[in-house]
């Protein structure tokens, strides 16, 4: 085995090592007896009754040595009674958060860990994701308190292992996804590799070896000047330099990014290293591969100020040292992304029928050229639909920027609904009560044709719930056209029982980035293409390992491809593997609706609390 191979086994050796001692579980050398329960009291929120639960909470406490406090929050709908059991102990889906005792609850920088999933008999178990201070992630399959079953361990460095777990430590299939481009696919025994593999190097050379409890006995890795792209992009000179000793690694800074409104995370790819939004939300809206529903992907977050925080990590690969001339990166392209990302806006009050919604754009492109296909369906009491839907209705909706208005009146009437009636009638009721006797009179009045049976009620509304798919196109800077479906949801209101007695009110659902002094604000230009930007290296040039903080963003929406190279004084230049920053920041719409009734003659307290 060659020294460089030597040492790349000793890397990953160490990060699963890590992983196996990570606080994340029991450790009986640090904590003899396994471990010991927590409580406390909390206020918990009921939010079926709107009122508030005094509670005796208790959770188990891997490590009490450290003398952190612990805050539980149920999972949204999940009432704190059905997630704490009559003990007291924790059983159910929601966040554990452990903290600085003592601290406050808003400062982000007091947490130790926090863990959201399923949690049994105090400890997590079944699906989850527990994020430690020291950028450490854990996602996936639980088991009393350890990954058991499919997962991934991120450590604090940048390193992902994807794969089997058994006790908490890797065994079975894997994969090694290091910080340097570097993917090793195999098997695993106890946290090492064990058995057969396939390496692909961060220039693209694949090769497959054997190995033996961590160490490489078969096979032959390719020399780094023999990778078909070292670095990711370039060959070095001939005799290789410093540049032949060096390894650099592009990773999401987790520490940071876990203090951000907007997190993002990375992913070695075998083409590249992806930055990207860790929020499901966000990436669906990118992607148009989720349901589009009242959630908008804008909503509270200051995207003027949403970095993406990132890592260059330069080492060596024998820990010697090379003198560093300089840095700099190197950005093939800034595009912007122009796909339309939609939510709605369901309409209601001022008058009792509403047959209408916009749909709002916060993307940074225009929608062309909309089609609706919509039904109507029951739903449960989460909103979900059930039983079969109604037909199928089409309705044109034509192209828009921000946002535009769509009206189902047509459709309803189309669907034999006595439209005119319920536009100009009103339907008052002796009293909530009376409200089940005040919908059977009104169904027997009004024609609801094929809708009829799909009809809901929300507090003193009737409603329709509606599910479909919008069908446009969307235009990129150079003119390539895309072809778009994405489902949605909605509702709308019917009627509205008008009663003696108002309805409550409805209440109001609020971080920013963290101080981030010691990076370099790294501003992309959208549509500039082959460019560079230098990146100043500070102290002493002499190094064995270098790390560079950056602080990326841009104006908009965006797609920036870029690589690192590290210029030496010898001549020698290493380039990073090529790196792919999905920037996520949605555009405000302004749009305003134009279906507000001229003439209003319902109380603001029964205009509906969305």
């Amino acid at each position: 085995m060659t020294r460089a191979r030597a040492v790349l086994g000793i890397a990953a050796a160490s990060m699963l090592a890590a992983l196996m001692l990570s606080p994340a579980f029991a450790d009986p050398a640090a904590v003899p007896a396994g471990g010991a329960w927590a409580e406390r009291v909390q206020i918990l929120y009921q939010a079926e009754t709107r009122s508030v639960l005094r509670k005796t909470v208790r959770v188990w406490d891997f490590h009490p040595e450290r003398n952190l406090d612990f805050v539980w929050e149920p999972a949204a709908g999940q009432s704190p009674d059905r997630t704490i059991a009559e003990d007291g102990t924790i059983d159910g889906k929601g966040r554990l958060v452990w903290r600085v005792r003592g601290s406050a609850n808003y400062d982000p920088k007091t947490i130790y860990s926090s863990y959201f999933g399923e949690v049994r008999n105090g400890r997590p178990d079944g699906q989850g994701r527990l994020e430690l201070r020291s950028g450490e992630v854990f996602d996936g399959h639980w088991l009393a308190g350890v990954l058991d079953g499919t997962g991934t361990h991120v450590d604090a460095d940048g390193n992902r292992y994807e794969g089997r777990f058994v006790n908490g430590i890797p065994n079975g299939e894997g994969r090694l996804l290091s910080t340097t481009g570097e993917i090793f696919v195999g098997s695993f025994v106890e946290g090492l590799k064990n058995g057969k593999g396939r390496t692909r190097l961060a220039g693209g050379t694949v090769y497959e070896s054997q190995w033996v409890m961590g160490k490489e006995v078969g096979g032959s890795r390719p020399d780094v000047l023999a990778d078909a792209r070292v670095g990711g992009l370039l060959k070095a000179q001939a005799g290789g330099g410093d540049a032949d000793k060096v390894e650099i690694g592009v990773v999401v800074d987790q520490r940071m990014t876990q203090q951000s409104d907007t997190q993002y995370q990375h992913l070695v790819r075998d083409e590249d290293i992806a930055i990207y939004p860790l929020s499901d939300e966000y990436n669906d809206s990118w992607n148009g591969i989720g349901q589009v529903t009242t959630n908008n992907v804008y909503g509270s977050t200051d995207w003027e100020d949403t970095p993406a925080f990132a890592e260059v990590d330069l080492k060596t690969s024998d820990q010697s040292r090379v003198k560093l001339d300089s840095l700099e990166m190197k950005v093939a392209a800034s595009d912007a992304y122009r796909k339309p990302m939609l939510s709605i806006s369901e309409h209601f009050g001022c008058v009792g029928f509403r047959p209408d919604f916009s749909v709002i754009n916060n993307g940074w492109g225009d929608a062309k050229d909309m089609k609706m296909s919509i039904q109507f369906t029951a739903v449960d009491e989460e909103g979900n639909p059930t039983g079969d839907p109604s037909r199928m209705f089409s309705k044109d909706i034509g192209s828009f920027g921000e946002g535009v208005d769509v009206s189902i009146k047509s459709v309803l009437t189309e669907a034999g609904v006595d439209t005119a009636s319920l536009e100009t009638g009103r339907f008052p009721c002796p009293s909530v009560d009376s409200l089940n006797v005040c919908r059977s009179q009104l169904t027997n009045k009004i024609k609801f044709g094929e809708v009829a049976d799909y009809l809901g009620n929300m507090q003193q509304a009737m409603t329709l719930n509606a599910i479909g798919k919008f069908d446009y196109s969307w235009a990129d800077d150079e003119g390539h056209v895309y072809q778009q479906s994405e489902p949605f949801r909605t509702s709308v209101t019917m009627a509205v029982f008008e009663t003696p007695e108002s309805m409550a009110e409805c209440g109001d659902g609020g971080g920013g980035t963290p101080e981030a002094m010691r990076y370099q604000n790294i501003e992309f230009p959208i549509g500039k293409h082959d460019y560079t930007i230098a990146m100043p290296v500070r102290g002493n040039k002499n190094v064995s390992a270098y790390t560079a903080r950056l602080k990326m963003w841009s104006s908009m929406s965006s797609i920036h491809r870029f690589s690192i190279a590290a210029h030496f004084a010898d001549g020698s230049v290493r380039e990073s593997k090529p790196v792919t920053f999905f920037y996520f920041r949605p555009k405000q719409s302004l749009f305003e609706t134009r279906t507000e009734p001229a003439v209003c003659y319902l109380p603001r307290e029964m205009a509906g609390c969305g």
